[in-house]
C-alpha cells in the first residue's frame, strides 16, 4: 500500500511530497546541530530576508537620494527594533505571560525558542525610522516608505520559515492543497491534534498575500511622488490581509473590551490599526507634499547642515601671499622717496651756499 501511495505522488523529494490528495511536509526545523548550538531554518530565513530586503530597496533608495551609508546605518537600528518589538508583542499575548515569562524573564527575548508577532515589529520600527531620519536629516516619510518596502520583501522569506516550521496552522481541511506535517520535531507535531492531519496551509496563504502586496508596492514605488503614501499602502494592505487570513488560522479566539466577536488577537489588532490609519491618511495627504521633478525626495524641504567653505582658506592664503609680496615693494618705494627728498634738500643747501658766496 505504501508503494502505491508513493507512486501516486506528483512530486516526491523526501522532505516534501505533493499529492494526491495533500501536500506532505517532512522537514526538521533545525538544519544543523553543532554541539549545543542548533541552527534553524527559521533563523536562516531571517538572514535571507534581511539580504533580500536590502537588495529589493536598492533601486528605490537610490532614486530617493538615500546614500548607502545612511541606508546601512539606519537598517541595523531597524533590525534590532524589529526583533525586540516582534518578540515582545508575541510574549505579551501569551496566556502564560505572567506565570511563565514574568516568572522566567530570561525567556522573554529568547527569539530562538520561537514566537514572533510582526505587528510588534511594525510598532517598534516605525518610530525608530522616524528618529533615525531626523538624525540623518532626511524626510522621515521617505525613510519609512523605504522601510515598508524592505519589510514587504523580507516577510516573504519569514513566511517560508513559518511554512517549514509548521508554526502557522490552519483549521483541519480536506482541500487538495491542505498541508500535512509529518516530522515529529516540527511545531505542528508538538500538538497531536495537528500532527499528520491535513490542515489549511495558512502560512502559504500569508506567503502569497505578501508576494501580491510586494508586487503592488514595487509598481507604485516608481509612480508615487508624495512621501508617506507607500507606507499607507503597505499598512492598509497588511492589516486587511491579516484580518481576513486569520479566519483560516487555528488561533485562539479572544475577547476585547468585553466584546466577543469571534476574533483572534491579530484581528483585533488589525481593526485598531485600521481605525488609526484613517486620521494618519488625512495627515499624510494634508502635510506631505508631492516632490517636484528634479528635486531629491530624501532631502526636499529638509534643512541640511551648511557645507564647509573649502574656498575660504585658499583665498585667505592667497591674500596673505599678495600682502607679503606687496609689502616689500611699498617699503622699498618709500625708502627711495626719502633718499630722493634728502638729495634734493642737499642740492638746495649747496645751491644756497653758492648763491651766498
Amino acid at each position: 500500500m505504501g508503494n502505491i501511495l508513493t507512486l501516486a505522488y506528483l512530486i516526491d523529494w523526501g522532505w516534501v511530497r505533493i499529492g494526491p490528495p495533500y501536500i506532505y511536509i517532512n522537514i526538521d526545523p533545525v538544519f544543523l546541530h553543532i554541539g549545543p548550538l542548533h541552527l534553524t531554518w527559521y533563523g536562516l530565513m531571517y538572514v535571507v530576508a534581511i539580504i533580500m530586503g536590502l537588495w529589493v530597496i536598492r533601486g528605490y533608495t537610490a532614486r530617493m537620494g538615500i546614500s548607502n551609508d545612511i541606508k546601512y546605518r539606519v537598517v541595523w537600528w531597524c533590525i534590532v527594533a524589529g526583533l525586540i518589538g516582534g518578540r515582545l508583542y508575541f510574549v505579551i499575548q501569551q496566556p502564560n505571560f505572567v506565570s511563565f515569562y514574568l516568572a522566567n524573564p530570561q525567556h522573554i527575548l529568547a527569539t530562538w525558542e520561537g514566537g514572533m508577532a510582526f505587528f510588534g515589529a511594525i510598532f517598534f520600527v516605525i518610530p525608530v525610522l522616524f528618529w533615525r531620519a531626523k538624525v540623518e536629516r532626511i524626510n522621515p516619510l521617505v525613510a519609512i516608505d523605504a522601510g515598508v518596502l524592505f519589510a514587504a520583501a523580507g516577510q516573504i522569506f519569514g513566511r517560508i520559515g513559518n511554512l517549514i516550521n509548521g508554526d502557522i496552522i490552519g483549521y483541519p481541511s480536506t482541500l487538495p492543497w491542505s498541508t500535512v506535517y509529518q516530522n515529529p520535531t516540527s511545531y505542528a507535531c508538538l500538538n497531536p491534534a495537528t500532527c499528520n492531519v491535513p490542515v489549511q496551509p495558512a502560512a502559504l496563504y500569508e506567503l502569497l498575500a505578501n508576494i501580491a502586496l510586494l508586487v503592488i508596492m514595487l509598481f507604485l514605488s516608481h509612480r508615487l511622488r508624495r512621501p508617506g503614501v507607500l507606507m499607507l499602502v503597505y499598512l492598509f494592505g497588511y492589516v486587511i490581509t491579516q484580518f481576513l487570513l486569520f479566519f483560516e488560522r487555528a488561533n485562539t479566539v479572544v475577547t476585547f473590551l468585553g466584546l466577543n466577536w469571534g476574533l483572534k488577537q491579530a484581528q483585533w489588532t488589525s481593526l485598531i490599526v485600521f481605525i488609526l490609519l484613517i486620521p494618519l491618511t488625512f495627515l499624510v495627504f494634508r502635510f506631505s507634499k508631492p516632490v517636484p521633478g528634479g528635486e531629491i525626495p530624501a532631502t526636499y524641504g529638509i534643512p541640511q547642515k551648511p557645507k564647509p567653505d573649502t574656498q575660504k582658506p585658499a583665498l585667505e592664503e592667497t591674500t596673505g601671499e599678495e600682502e607679503r609680496l606687496e609689502t616689500p615693494e611699498v617699503e622699498y618705494t618709500a625708502a627711495e622717496g626719502a633718499e630722493a627728498v634728502e638729495d634734493k634738500q642737499t642740492e638746495a643747501e649747496e645751491s644756497e651756499e653758492r648763491i651766498e658766496s
